[in-house]
């Protein structure tokens, strides 16, 4: 009870302390530029969706970006959303989902456990009970269940970085390993959605993105010398390397990655976690800002203009899907809750690198 009343002071403090900042009207200096096409993705969702939702991977992802607009703007209210969402759900990861759809909230609760040091450890002990049995199974020779890109960010790749220790490590790296040697695309430096698309041309956005958002996340939870951290840099290198050369002139990619005409729609959410992804590379200085900059800022162009429309709806969001040809042709207001997040995180990143623009968390 000690633990959640501190919780619950940090949340009234963070309060305070918005509303101790100065406002235009105080003639303080202007708020980073970029703030307000967050918010108002942010708070169309949240005015949408008041009460808390469950803690499956469509919901979580909303809550990544929730929280990364919080580290950014400051605003109380984000924190407090995600918190109510994560008590809701107690802390826990959905029970009942198919294969590893459903850790995907792991790293949303260790968002919110990294936000608050005195934040009691058992509000994250769902999500080390989930690593601790996977690398238990990784340990027994069952190093398969990331046979699909999904699988790699919704798996919670990033949190067995987070736990640490060798053997988690370890059970990371072979986990990793197998989607690797089996449906990723060496030669165009592309993956696959799964096996059934081996051996041909068709490489789904949202599917190449899970991958980056995966790596560079994992990337930034693993010690600077750790032996795996400059293999996945290399590949989230060549990666982007190949993004950048199919890249629309409006600044998105659309479904299909190499075929562009033949689903010409935009596609945010594969944008957005594209542009995440180099943005947060090139602050973490494994990425060239003065070519994938441009990039960046293009990308992040049409997300705010073009995707994001005027009542607050990020649209362009291709549904649920594992291939390029599902909800065609996507329109300009088709959205979702993980549309919204990763636009968010998207948005956030981009701001990092927008003079003038700097996280508060």
């Amino acid at each position: 009870m000690a633990s959640r009343s501190r919780w619950s002071l940090a949340i009234a403090c963070s309060l305070v302390a918005g509303a101790l900042l100065p406002t235009a009207a105080s003639a303080a200096p202007a708020a980073c530029s970029e703030e307000a096409p967050i918010r108002a993705a942010a708070d169309h969702w949240i005015a949408g969706n008041a009460k808390p939702a469950d803690s499956t991977w469509f919901n979580s992802l909303f809550i990544k970006g929730d929280i990364e607009a919080y580290k950014l703007t400051g605003d109380a209210k984000y924190l407090s959303y995600a918190t109510a969402w994560a008590s809701h759900n107690k802390w826990k990861l959905p029970a009942g989902t198919p294969n590893l759809d459903g850790p995907e909230a792991a790293q949303e609760y260790i968002d919110l456990y990294q936000l608050d040091p005195k934040h009691p450890a058992a509000d994250i002990a769902d999500a080390k009970a989930y690593v601790d049995k996977e690398t238990k199974k990784v340990e027994g020779g069952k190093s398969s269940d990331m046979s699909y890109v999904d699988a790699v960010r919704l798996g919670a790749l990033s949190a067995f970085a987070y736990f640490g220790g060798s053997t988690n490590i370890d059970a990371m790296a072979k986990l990793f390993a197998y989607p690797e040697s089996h449906i990723y695309d060496s030669k165009n430096s592309l993956w696959w959605r799964d096996s059934r698309w081996v051996g041909t041309t068709q490489h789904w956005s949202r599917g190449n993105g899970w991958i980056v958002a995966a790596l560079v996340d994992t990337v930034a939870n693993l010690p600077a010398g750790d032996s795996h951290r400059a293999h996945y840099i290399a590949l989230l290198q060549a990666m982007f390397a190949k993004l950048k050369s199919v890249q629309q002139s409006g600044g998105y990619w659309t479904a299909d990655v190499d075929h562009p005409s033949a689903y010409p729609a935009p596609e945010s959410s594969g944008t957005s976690l594209y542009t995440y992804g180099m943005a947060k590379a090139i602050q973490a200085g494994y990425l060239d800002s003065a070519t994938y900059l441009p990039v960046v800022q293009k990308a992040w162009g049409w997300l705010k203009t073009k995707a994001l429309q005027s009542n607050g709806v990020v649209g362009y969001v291709q549904g649920p899907s594992s291939h390029p040809s599902q909800y065609q042709p996507i329109s300009p207001t088709a959205t979702s809750n993980y549309g919204t997040g990763m636009f968010l995180m998207a948005g956030v990143e981009a701001a990092k690198l927008t003079p003038g623009c700097s996280a508060r968390f």
